[in-house]
């Protein structure tokens, strides 16, 4: 009687979770503070990649914000899982940034481009509801 119980329990929980996962979608959505980023060449390409441009001394500031579409609704915000921002830092400086530490819908970085005449790719690779995604910035620096 236990084992059937226990089967049973077992069966309905693998069925409700399986129906969430497919019923729901989940991604990230890339943007820049104080710069013009540009659309993707192709958002379902294995890897999207945006366009930056910017100038020699002009911090950028990068947001991967965590997008949850529940089934039948809208996107929404949600919970990164694993999140992080791979730059050169021989072509970018790190800046501290005053963003919220407690906010796990984004993941934020600020970089100072140290070097002109250079394109460098920025990119993101982070996991929300078990999607595990990259993600492209090629920055274009000039002279000030």
């Amino acid at each position: 009687m236990k084992i059937t119980k226990c089967l049973l329990f077992s069966t309905l929980f693998m069925l409700a979770t399986c129906g969430m996962a497919f019923g729901s979608g989940a991604t990230f959505r890339i943007s820049a503070v104080g710069a013009k980023l540009s659309q993707p060449n192709d958002e379902n390409a294995e890897i999207p990649t945006y366009q930056l441009k910017t100038t020699v001394g002009q911090a950028i500031t990068l947001v991967a914000d965590g997008i949850v579409i529940p089934r039948g609704q809208g996107p929404m915000p949600g919970d990164i899982d694993a999140g992080a921002w791979l730059f050169d830092d021989e072509a970018f400086k790190l800046v501290p940034t005053a963003h919220a530490k407690g906010d796990k819908t984004k993941s934020v970085i600020m970089l100072e481009p140290l070097k002109a005449a250079t394109k460098t790719r920025v990119r993101f690779v982070g996991d929300i509801l078990g999607r595990y995604q990259k993600f492209d910035v090629i920055v274009e620096v000039a002279e000030k």
